[in-house]
């Protein structure tokens, strides 16, 4: 079965194996990215156009405001090395989710808001 719900030239967005809410989709960048420690201020357009993605696709689905998430677990708490972000479509399916995706982000967790935010300041700060 093909778990595919969007995929472009950059971008690719599917379901997770093992949903933790009642709508869970992953979006990853096709060229390997590692994980979010790893980015920089040049990554933050692709950073972006996955928040956007991903918005979309929630929104699609009937998922918006306090009923959707978007973002990315950090090291040592991700499951692959390969950059993905959660979009999640509320409420949680199980117990857990709630504490490991929290809506104001956590030393585990970091909303795509957040990671945007963080490399915008990175650019900033290169710039002066």
């Amino acid at each position: 079965m093909d778990r595919t719900v969007y995929e472009d030239d950059e971008l690719r967005a599917f379901y997770d194996i093992k949903p933790d809410a009642t709508l869970h989709l992953l979006v990853t960048p096709r060229e390997h990215r590692g994980t979010v420690r790893e980015l920089t201020a040049a990554d933050l357009p692709m950073v972006e156009r996955m928040h956007a993605v991903g918005r979309r696709l929630l929104e699609e689905r009937g998922f918006s405001g306090e009923l959707a998430r978007c973002g990315f677990h950090r090291p040592p708490y991700n499951s692959v090395h390969h950059l993905h972000m959660h979009c999640l479509g509320l409420p949680f399916t199980r117990r857990r989710a709630g504490a490991m995706f929290p809506r104001a982000g956590s030393a585990w967790f970091v909303t795509a808001d957040q990671l945007c935010a963080s490399l915008r300041a990175q650019a900033e700060a290169k710039a002066s």
